[in-house]
Protein backbone atom coordinates (compact mmCIF):
# COMPACT_ATOMS: atom_id res chain seq x y z
CA UNK A 1 0.00 0.00 0.00
CA UNK A 2 2.84 2.40 0.84
CA UNK A 3 4.20 1.89 -2.69
CA UNK A 4 0.94 2.98 -4.31
CA UNK A 5 0.48 5.94 -1.98
CA UNK A 6 3.90 7.06 -3.17
CA UNK A 7 2.76 6.61 -6.76
CA UNK A 8 -0.37 8.63 -6.03
CA UNK A 9 1.69 11.45 -4.52
CA UNK A 10 3.93 11.53 -7.58
CA UNK A 11 0.91 11.63 -9.90
CA UNK A 12 -0.65 14.49 -7.95
CA UNK A 13 2.55 16.49 -8.07
CA UNK A 14 2.62 16.09 -11.84
CA UNK A 15 -1.09 16.64 -12.49
CA UNK A 16 -2.53 19.27 -10.26
CA UNK A 17 0.05 22.07 -10.39
CA UNK A 18 -0.56 22.01 -14.16
CA UNK A 19 -4.23 22.70 -13.50
CA UNK A 20 -3.23 26.15 -12.24
CA UNK A 21 -1.67 27.12 -15.55
CA UNK A 22 -3.63 29.40 -17.86
CA UNK A 23 -3.74 28.93 -21.63
CA UNK A 24 -5.88 32.01 -22.17
CA UNK A 25 -4.08 34.82 -24.01
CA UNK A 26 -3.68 38.52 -23.27
CA UNK A 27 -3.91 41.40 -25.69
CA UNK A 28 -3.09 45.09 -25.43
CA UNK A 29 -6.11 47.42 -25.21
CA UNK A 30 -6.30 50.81 -26.98
CA UNK A 31 -5.55 52.49 -23.65
CA UNK A 32 -2.33 50.55 -23.28
CA UNK A 33 -3.59 48.07 -20.68
CA UNK A 34 -4.15 44.33 -21.11
CA UNK A 35 -7.19 42.10 -21.08
CA UNK A 36 -7.57 38.35 -21.15
CA UNK A 37 -8.85 36.61 -24.26
CA UNK A 38 -10.62 33.44 -23.20
CA UNK A 39 -10.05 30.32 -25.26
CA UNK A 40 -13.57 29.01 -26.03
CA UNK A 41 -12.41 25.41 -26.44
CA UNK A 42 -11.01 25.08 -22.92
CA UNK A 43 -12.67 27.89 -20.94
CA UNK A 44 -15.11 25.65 -19.07
CA UNK A 45 -15.71 24.86 -15.42
CA UNK A 46 -16.99 21.74 -13.71
CA UNK A 47 -20.77 21.56 -14.13
CA UNK A 48 -20.79 23.31 -17.48
CA UNK A 49 -21.30 21.68 -20.89
CA UNK A 50 -18.02 20.92 -22.64
CA UNK A 51 -17.49 23.51 -25.41
CA UNK A 52 -17.46 22.42 -29.02
CA UNK A 53 -14.28 21.44 -30.82
CA UNK A 54 -12.46 24.35 -32.46
CA UNK A 55 -10.32 24.27 -35.60
CA UNK A 56 -6.68 23.54 -34.83
CA UNK A 57 -7.53 21.28 -31.89
CA UNK A 58 -7.33 17.50 -31.79
CA UNK A 59 -10.13 15.80 -29.86
CA UNK A 60 -10.13 12.18 -28.64
CA UNK A 61 -13.48 11.14 -27.12
CA UNK A 62 -13.99 7.83 -25.31
CA UNK A 63 -17.78 7.44 -25.54
CA UNK A 64 -19.24 5.38 -22.71
CA UNK A 65 -22.48 3.45 -23.13
CA UNK A 66 -21.42 0.61 -20.85
CA UNK A 67 -21.53 -2.05 -23.61
CA UNK A 68 -18.15 -1.96 -25.29
CA UNK A 69 -15.83 0.54 -26.86
CA UNK A 70 -16.21 3.58 -29.12
CA UNK A 71 -13.56 6.27 -29.63
CA UNK A 72 -14.44 9.37 -31.63
CA UNK A 73 -11.62 11.49 -33.07
CA UNK A 74 -11.90 15.02 -34.44
CA UNK A 75 -8.70 15.90 -36.28
CA UNK A 76 -7.32 19.48 -36.39
CA UNK A 77 -9.12 20.43 -39.63
CA UNK A 78 -12.44 18.84 -38.64
CA UNK A 79 -11.95 15.48 -40.35
CA UNK A 80 -13.65 12.95 -38.05
CA UNK A 81 -13.22 9.24 -37.38
CA UNK A 82 -15.07 6.78 -35.18
CA UNK A 83 -13.06 3.74 -34.12
CA UNK A 84 -15.41 0.91 -33.13
CA UNK A 85 -19.07 1.07 -32.18
CA UNK A 86 -19.98 -0.68 -28.94
CA UNK A 87 -22.74 -3.22 -29.45
CA UNK A 88 -22.81 -5.82 -26.67
CA UNK A 89 -26.13 -6.77 -25.04
CA UNK A 90 -27.06 -4.71 -21.97
CA UNK A 91 -26.03 -6.31 -18.69
CA UNK A 92 -29.52 -5.60 -17.33
CA UNK A 93 -30.95 -8.09 -19.86
CA UNK A 94 -28.08 -10.49 -20.44
CA UNK A 95 -25.78 -12.46 -18.16
CA UNK A 96 -22.06 -12.55 -18.96
CA UNK A 97 -21.39 -15.18 -16.33
CA UNK A 98 -20.67 -15.03 -12.62
CA UNK A 99 -17.03 -14.10 -13.16
CA UNK A 100 -17.62 -11.36 -15.72
CA UNK A 101 -20.77 -9.42 -15.01
CA UNK A 102 -21.44 -6.49 -17.33
CA UNK A 103 -21.40 -2.87 -16.18
CA UNK A 104 -24.68 -0.90 -16.08
CA UNK A 105 -25.83 0.72 -19.33
CA UNK A 106 -25.29 4.43 -19.77
CA UNK A 107 -27.27 6.66 -19.64
CA UNK A 108 -29.81 3.87 -18.99
CA UNK A 109 -30.85 0.48 -20.31
CA UNK A 110 -33.51 1.98 -22.58
CA UNK A 111 -30.92 3.68 -24.81
CA UNK A 112 -29.11 1.34 -27.22
CA UNK A 113 -25.35 1.69 -27.33
CA UNK A 114 -25.56 2.74 -30.98
CA UNK A 115 -27.93 5.55 -30.02
CA UNK A 116 -25.50 6.67 -27.31
CA UNK A 117 -22.78 7.00 -29.96
CA UNK A 118 -25.06 8.68 -32.50
CA UNK A 119 -26.37 11.25 -30.02
CA UNK A 120 -22.86 11.98 -28.78
CA UNK A 121 -21.43 12.49 -32.26
CA UNK A 122 -24.33 14.66 -33.37
CA UNK A 123 -23.70 16.88 -30.34
CA UNK A 124 -19.94 17.27 -30.84
CA UNK A 125 -19.49 16.86 -34.61
CA UNK A 126 -17.83 19.85 -36.31
CA UNK A 127 -19.91 21.80 -38.82
CA UNK A 128 -17.49 20.88 -41.59
CA UNK A 129 -18.56 17.23 -41.31
CA UNK A 130 -21.97 18.11 -42.84
CA UNK A 131 -23.75 15.35 -40.95
CA UNK A 132 -21.40 12.56 -42.04
CA UNK A 133 -18.54 10.54 -40.61
CA UNK A 134 -15.42 10.73 -42.74
CA UNK A 135 -13.98 7.48 -41.45
CA UNK A 136 -14.91 4.43 -39.42
CA UNK A 137 -12.19 2.04 -38.30
CA UNK A 138 -13.09 -1.49 -37.27
CA UNK A 139 -10.40 -2.65 -34.86
CA UNK A 140 -11.55 -6.30 -35.11
CA UNK A 141 -14.66 -8.42 -35.54
CA UNK A 142 -15.95 -8.73 -31.98
CA UNK A 143 -19.46 -7.68 -30.97
CA UNK A 144 -18.45 -5.14 -28.35
CA UNK A 145 -16.67 -3.28 -31.17
CA UNK A 146 -18.94 -3.69 -34.21
CA UNK A 147 -22.27 -4.99 -32.87
CA UNK A 148 -23.14 -8.37 -31.40
CA UNK A 149 -25.30 -11.14 -32.74
CA UNK A 150 -27.80 -12.87 -30.45
CA UNK A 151 -30.57 -15.11 -31.72
CA UNK A 152 -32.96 -13.41 -29.30
CA UNK A 153 -31.92 -9.94 -30.52
CA UNK A 154 -35.46 -8.55 -30.31
CA UNK A 155 -35.49 -9.02 -26.53
CA UNK A 156 -32.77 -6.38 -26.29
CA UNK A 157 -34.73 -3.88 -28.36
CA UNK A 158 -32.55 -4.40 -31.44
CA UNK A 159 -34.40 -3.74 -34.70
CA UNK A 160 -34.16 -5.91 -37.84
CA UNK A 161 -33.62 -4.45 -41.33
CA UNK A 162 -33.77 -5.89 -44.83
CA UNK A 163 -31.08 -5.30 -47.48
CA UNK A 164 -32.76 -2.03 -48.51
CA UNK A 165 -32.65 -0.64 -44.97
CA UNK A 166 -36.36 -1.13 -44.28
CA UNK A 167 -37.52 -2.16 -40.80
CA UNK A 168 -38.80 -5.74 -40.84
CA UNK A 169 -40.21 -8.11 -38.24
CA UNK A 170 -37.28 -10.54 -38.43
CA UNK A 171 -33.84 -10.46 -40.02
CA UNK A 172 -32.87 -12.57 -43.03
CA UNK A 173 -29.08 -12.71 -43.08
CA UNK A 174 -29.05 -14.88 -46.20
CA UNK A 175 -30.83 -12.14 -48.12
CA UNK A 176 -28.69 -9.19 -47.03
CA UNK A 177 -30.51 -8.31 -43.80
CA UNK A 178 -28.85 -6.98 -40.67
CA UNK A 179 -29.59 -5.82 -37.12
CA UNK A 180 -29.46 -2.16 -36.13
CA UNK A 181 -26.85 -2.37 -33.40
CA UNK A 182 -23.26 -1.14 -33.18
CA UNK A 183 -21.83 -0.02 -36.52
CA UNK A 184 -25.11 -0.53 -38.37
CA UNK A 185 -27.07 1.59 -35.92
CA UNK A 186 -24.51 4.37 -36.18
CA UNK A 187 -24.35 4.22 -39.97
CA UNK A 188 -28.12 4.25 -40.41
CA UNK A 189 -28.18 7.60 -38.62
CA UNK A 190 -24.85 9.12 -39.67
CA UNK A 191 -23.66 8.14 -43.17
CA UNK A 192 -20.04 6.98 -43.27
CA UNK A 193 -17.79 7.85 -46.19
CA UNK A 194 -15.13 5.17 -45.72
CA UNK A 195 -14.75 2.09 -43.51
CA UNK A 196 -11.32 0.63 -42.77
CA UNK A 197 -10.90 -2.91 -41.45
CA UNK A 198 -8.50 -5.84 -41.68
CA UNK A 199 -10.11 -7.25 -44.81
CA UNK A 200 -12.22 -10.34 -45.24
CA UNK A 201 -12.35 -12.45 -42.11
CA UNK A 202 -10.98 -15.44 -44.03
CA UNK A 203 -7.72 -13.54 -44.64
CA UNK A 204 -6.69 -14.88 -41.23
CA UNK A 205 -9.55 -16.69 -39.52
CA UNK A 206 -9.73 -16.66 -35.75
CA UNK A 207 -11.64 -19.21 -33.69
CA UNK A 208 -14.77 -17.02 -33.79
CA UNK A 209 -14.85 -17.42 -37.57
CA UNK A 210 -16.02 -21.01 -37.15
CA UNK A 211 -18.80 -20.45 -34.60
CA UNK A 212 -22.45 -19.98 -35.48
CA UNK A 213 -22.64 -16.65 -33.65
CA UNK A 214 -19.40 -15.49 -35.26
CA UNK A 215 -20.62 -16.34 -38.76
CA UNK A 216 -23.88 -14.49 -38.17
CA UNK A 217 -22.10 -11.47 -36.68
CA UNK A 218 -19.78 -11.17 -39.67
CA UNK A 219 -22.65 -11.72 -42.11
CA UNK A 220 -24.50 -8.87 -40.40
CA UNK A 221 -21.39 -6.69 -40.75
CA UNK A 222 -20.86 -7.29 -44.47
CA UNK A 223 -24.61 -7.06 -45.17
CA UNK A 224 -24.71 -3.62 -43.56
CA UNK A 225 -21.64 -2.51 -45.53
CA UNK A 226 -23.29 -3.70 -48.74
CA UNK A 227 -26.37 -1.63 -47.89
CA UNK A 228 -24.20 1.39 -47.01
CA UNK A 229 -22.25 1.11 -50.27
CA UNK A 230 -25.43 1.00 -52.38
CA UNK A 231 -27.46 3.59 -50.49
CA UNK A 232 -24.87 5.95 -48.99
CA UNK A 233 -21.76 5.50 -51.13
CA UNK A 234 -19.71 4.02 -48.27
CA UNK A 235 -16.36 2.59 -49.39
CA UNK A 236 -14.75 -0.36 -47.61
CA UNK A 237 -10.95 -0.43 -47.63
CA UNK A 238 -8.37 -2.71 -46.04
CA UNK A 239 -5.95 -0.95 -43.72
CA UNK A 240 -2.26 -1.47 -44.54
CA UNK A 241 0.46 -1.55 -41.84
CA UNK A 242 3.03 1.23 -42.09
CA UNK A 243 0.95 3.51 -44.28
CA UNK A 244 0.11 7.01 -43.13
CA UNK A 245 -1.67 8.05 -46.34
CA UNK A 246 -4.96 6.19 -45.90
CA UNK A 247 -6.52 8.09 -43.01
CA UNK A 248 -5.62 11.69 -43.72
CA UNK A 249 -6.91 15.21 -43.21
CA UNK A 250 -9.58 15.97 -45.82
CA UNK A 251 -10.42 19.65 -45.39
CA UNK A 252 -7.22 21.69 -44.98
CA UNK A 253 -4.25 19.34 -44.59
CA UNK A 254 -1.80 22.04 -45.61
CA UNK A 255 -2.49 23.87 -42.33
CA UNK A 256 -1.48 20.93 -40.13
CA UNK A 257 1.60 19.21 -41.57
CA UNK A 258 2.54 17.68 -38.19
CA UNK A 259 -0.62 15.55 -38.04
CA UNK A 260 -0.45 11.91 -39.11
CA UNK A 261 -2.11 8.57 -38.42
CA UNK A 262 -0.09 5.47 -39.20
CA UNK A 263 -1.35 1.88 -39.06
CA UNK A 264 0.98 -0.33 -37.03
CA UNK A 265 -0.67 -3.77 -37.12
CA UNK A 266 -3.49 -5.09 -39.28
CA UNK A 267 -4.90 -8.60 -39.08
CA UNK A 268 -1.65 -10.08 -37.79
CA UNK A 269 0.69 -8.23 -40.16
CA UNK A 270 2.96 -5.70 -38.41
CA UNK A 271 4.91 -2.69 -39.61
CA UNK A 272 8.58 -3.12 -38.70
CA UNK A 273 9.21 0.60 -38.24
CA UNK A 274 11.44 0.71 -41.31
CA UNK A 275 10.08 2.43 -44.41
CA UNK A 276 7.24 0.39 -45.87
CA UNK A 277 8.55 -2.95 -44.57
CA UNK A 278 5.86 -5.26 -43.16
CA UNK A 279 6.30 -8.52 -41.26
CA UNK A 280 3.70 -10.80 -42.86
CA UNK A 281 5.02 -14.10 -41.46
CA UNK A 282 5.03 -13.44 -37.72
CA UNK A 283 1.53 -14.97 -37.48
CA UNK A 284 0.90 -18.18 -39.48
CA UNK A 285 -0.78 -17.91 -42.85
CA UNK A 286 -4.53 -18.05 -43.48
CA UNK A 287 -4.22 -21.66 -44.68
CA UNK A 288 -2.34 -22.71 -41.54
CA UNK A 289 -4.79 -20.86 -39.27
CA UNK A 290 -7.67 -22.62 -41.00
CA UNK A 291 -6.06 -26.06 -40.84
CA UNK A 292 -5.16 -25.77 -37.15
CA UNK A 293 -8.00 -23.61 -35.82
CA UNK A 294 -9.24 -26.21 -33.32
CA UNK A 295 -5.79 -26.92 -31.88
CA UNK A 296 -4.52 -23.36 -31.89
CA UNK A 297 -7.70 -21.67 -30.61
CA UNK A 298 -6.69 -18.31 -32.06
CA UNK A 299 -8.20 -15.23 -30.46
CA UNK A 300 -9.63 -12.59 -32.78
CA UNK A 301 -7.98 -10.04 -30.50
CA UNK A 302 -4.45 -10.57 -31.79
CA UNK A 303 -5.63 -9.60 -35.27
CA UNK A 304 -6.73 -6.16 -34.07
CA UNK A 305 -5.79 -3.07 -36.05
CA UNK A 306 -3.53 -0.73 -34.11
CA UNK A 307 -2.35 2.77 -34.97
CA UNK A 308 -0.11 5.64 -33.90
CA UNK A 309 -1.57 9.16 -34.06
CA UNK A 310 0.76 12.17 -33.98
CA UNK A 311 0.03 15.90 -33.77
CA UNK A 312 3.08 18.06 -33.21
CA UNK A 313 4.70 16.85 -29.99
CA UNK A 314 1.62 14.83 -28.99
CA UNK A 315 1.54 11.06 -29.59
CA UNK A 316 -1.29 8.58 -28.97
CA UNK A 317 -1.48 4.79 -29.41
CA UNK A 318 -4.62 2.70 -29.90
CA UNK A 319 -4.37 -1.07 -30.19
CA UNK A 320 -7.91 -2.43 -30.26
CA UNK A 321 -7.89 -5.64 -28.24
CA UNK A 322 -4.28 -6.72 -28.88
CA UNK A 323 -2.89 -9.10 -26.29
CA UNK A 324 0.00 -11.40 -25.50
CA UNK A 325 -1.75 -14.41 -23.91
CA UNK A 326 -0.77 -17.89 -25.06
CA UNK A 327 2.80 -17.00 -25.97
CA UNK A 328 4.26 -19.82 -23.86
CA UNK A 329 2.85 -22.40 -26.27
CA UNK A 330 2.61 -20.24 -29.40
CA UNK A 331 5.05 -17.30 -29.33
CA UNK A 332 3.28 -15.60 -32.25
CA UNK A 333 0.20 -15.07 -30.07
CA UNK A 334 2.20 -12.30 -28.40
CA UNK A 335 1.29 -9.69 -31.02
CA UNK A 336 2.32 -6.87 -28.67
CA UNK A 337 6.04 -7.69 -28.83
CA UNK A 338 6.58 -6.85 -32.53
CA UNK A 339 4.25 -3.87 -32.22
CA UNK A 340 6.44 -2.51 -29.43
CA UNK A 341 9.44 -2.60 -31.79
CA UNK A 342 7.69 -0.17 -34.14
CA UNK A 343 6.48 2.23 -31.46
CA UNK A 344 7.92 4.98 -29.21
CA UNK A 345 7.11 6.94 -26.05
CA UNK A 346 3.59 8.41 -26.20
CA UNK A 347 1.61 10.96 -24.22
CA UNK A 348 -1.41 8.68 -24.02
CA UNK A 349 -2.94 5.40 -25.04
CA UNK A 350 -6.23 3.61 -25.24
CA UNK A 351 -5.88 0.63 -22.94
CA UNK A 352 -5.62 -2.48 -25.08
CA UNK A 353 -8.45 -5.00 -24.60
CA UNK A 354 -10.20 -2.84 -21.99
CA UNK A 355 -7.23 -3.33 -19.63
CA UNK A 356 -8.16 -6.91 -18.86
CA UNK A 357 -5.67 -9.74 -18.14
CA UNK A 358 -2.91 -10.87 -20.51
CA UNK A 359 -2.69 -7.60 -22.40
CA UNK A 360 -0.73 -4.33 -22.17
CA UNK A 361 2.48 -6.30 -21.76
CA UNK A 362 5.57 -5.10 -19.97
CA UNK A 363 7.40 -5.05 -23.33
CA UNK A 364 4.85 -2.76 -24.99
CA UNK A 365 4.30 -0.53 -21.97
CA UNK A 366 8.04 -0.26 -21.47
CA UNK A 367 8.22 1.46 -24.85
CA UNK A 368 5.00 3.50 -24.72
CA UNK A 369 5.38 4.72 -21.09
CA UNK A 370 2.03 6.57 -21.35
CA UNK A 371 1.39 9.71 -19.33
CA UNK A 372 -2.34 8.92 -19.44
CA UNK A 373 -4.21 5.66 -19.95
CA UNK A 374 -7.92 5.41 -20.88
CA UNK A 375 -9.63 2.06 -20.27
CA UNK A 376 -13.00 1.49 -21.94
CA UNK A 377 -14.35 -0.75 -19.20
CA UNK A 378 -17.63 -2.66 -19.67
CA UNK A 379 -17.19 -5.88 -17.66
CA UNK A 380 -16.55 -6.69 -14.02
CA UNK A 381 -13.06 -8.11 -14.70
CA UNK A 382 -11.82 -4.84 -16.19
CA UNK A 383 -9.37 -3.38 -15.38
CA UNK A 384 -7.15 -6.19 -14.18
CA UNK A 385 -4.84 -5.46 -11.19
CA UNK A 386 -1.75 -7.13 -12.67
CA UNK A 387 -2.25 -5.16 -15.87
CA UNK A 388 -2.44 -1.85 -14.01
CA UNK A 389 0.68 -2.75 -12.04
CA UNK A 390 2.52 -3.10 -15.35
CA UNK A 391 1.20 0.30 -16.42
CA UNK A 392 2.47 1.93 -13.23
CA UNK A 393 5.77 0.11 -13.40
CA UNK A 394 6.35 1.48 -16.89
CA UNK A 395 5.43 5.00 -15.78
CA UNK A 396 4.59 5.54 -12.07
CA UNK A 397 3.01 8.91 -12.92
CA UNK A 398 0.50 7.53 -15.44
CA UNK A 399 -2.92 9.15 -15.02
CA UNK A 400 -5.51 6.37 -15.16
CA UNK A 401 -9.07 6.89 -16.40
CA UNK A 402 -11.72 4.17 -16.59
CA UNK A 403 -15.11 4.70 -18.20
CA UNK A 404 -16.72 2.41 -15.60
CA UNK A 405 -15.68 0.51 -12.49
CA UNK A 406 -17.85 -1.98 -10.64
CA UNK A 407 -17.72 -2.00 -6.85
CA UNK A 408 -16.78 -5.68 -6.79
CA UNK A 409 -13.73 -5.07 -8.98
CA UNK A 410 -12.78 -1.95 -7.02
CA UNK A 411 -12.52 -4.19 -3.96
CA UNK A 412 -10.47 -6.72 -5.93
CA UNK A 413 -8.10 -4.05 -7.18
CA UNK A 414 -7.56 -2.69 -3.69
CA UNK A 415 -6.95 -6.14 -2.25
CA UNK A 416 -4.32 -6.71 -4.95
CA UNK A 417 -2.47 -3.49 -4.16
CA UNK A 418 -3.96 -1.11 -6.73
CA UNK A 419 -5.99 1.62 -5.05
CA UNK A 420 -8.80 2.91 -7.36
CA UNK A 421 -8.86 6.16 -5.42
CA UNK A 422 -5.64 7.03 -7.24
CA UNK A 423 -7.44 6.95 -10.60
CA UNK A 424 -8.43 10.37 -11.93
CA UNK A 425 -11.86 9.02 -12.90
CA UNK A 426 -13.79 5.76 -12.68
CA UNK A 427 -16.87 6.71 -14.68
CA UNK A 428 -17.94 8.90 -17.58
CA UNK A 429 -16.99 9.88 -21.11
CA UNK A 430 -13.30 10.82 -21.28
CA UNK A 431 -12.22 13.62 -23.63
CA UNK A 432 -8.63 14.54 -24.48
CA UNK A 433 -8.40 17.98 -26.08
CA UNK A 434 -5.01 18.74 -27.61
CA UNK A 435 -4.26 22.41 -28.22
CA UNK A 436 -3.06 23.75 -31.58
CA UNK A 437 0.48 22.65 -32.49
CA UNK A 438 0.16 19.69 -30.11
CA UNK A 439 2.26 21.16 -27.31
CA UNK A 440 -0.34 20.99 -24.54
CA UNK A 441 -3.55 19.12 -23.79
CA UNK A 442 -6.41 18.92 -21.30
CA UNK A 443 -8.42 15.89 -20.18
CA UNK A 444 -12.11 16.24 -19.34
CA UNK A 445 -14.48 13.68 -17.84
CA UNK A 446 -18.13 14.14 -18.79
CA UNK A 447 -21.24 13.00 -16.96
CA UNK A 448 -22.63 9.89 -18.69
CA UNK A 449 -25.85 9.53 -16.66
CA UNK A 450 -27.64 11.80 -19.16
CA UNK A 451 -26.90 13.32 -22.55
CA UNK A 452 -26.12 16.87 -21.45
CA UNK A 453 -22.32 16.32 -21.60
CA UNK A 454 -21.45 18.40 -18.56
CA UNK A 455 -17.93 18.39 -17.20
CA UNK A 456 -17.38 16.31 -14.04
CA UNK A 457 -13.62 16.79 -13.88
CA UNK A 458 -11.10 18.96 -15.70
CA UNK A 459 -7.39 18.21 -15.68
CA UNK A 460 -4.54 20.14 -17.25
CA UNK A 461 -2.97 21.70 -19.08
CA UNK A 462 -0.36 19.00 -19.50
CA UNK A 463 2.69 19.38 -21.70
CA UNK A 464 3.71 17.07 -24.52
CA UNK A 465 7.45 16.54 -24.50
CA UNK A 466 8.29 13.89 -27.10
Amino acid sequence: MKKYLTILAAALIVAFPACKENDNKTQTTPSGGTQTQLDPAIDVSVGQVLPAWQEGYLDIHSINGGRGEAFYYIFPDGTAMLCDAAGAPPAEKYSYGNDAQGTPSRPNVNVNSGDVIVNYIKHFAPDVSSGKLDYFMTSHYHGDHIGSWRDNYASFGWAAYDKEGNRVSSVNLNNGGFIGIGLAEVGLNIPISKVFDRGDWSSRPSSDYYTDAGKKRYAMYVNYLDYAARKQGTVRETLVPGRDDQIVLLHSPEKYPTFSLRAISVGGDIWTGNGSEINTTYVPSAAECDKNHETWSISENIFSNSFHLTYGLFDFFAGGDIQYSGRSAYPWKDIENPISQAMKKVEGMKASHHSTANTNSAELLGVLKPDFYIAGVWREVQPNPATLKRVLTANPSTRIFTTNLMDSNAATLKSEGVDPSTFLSTGGHVVVRVLPEGKKYYIFVLDDTNENYKVKYKYGPFSAYY
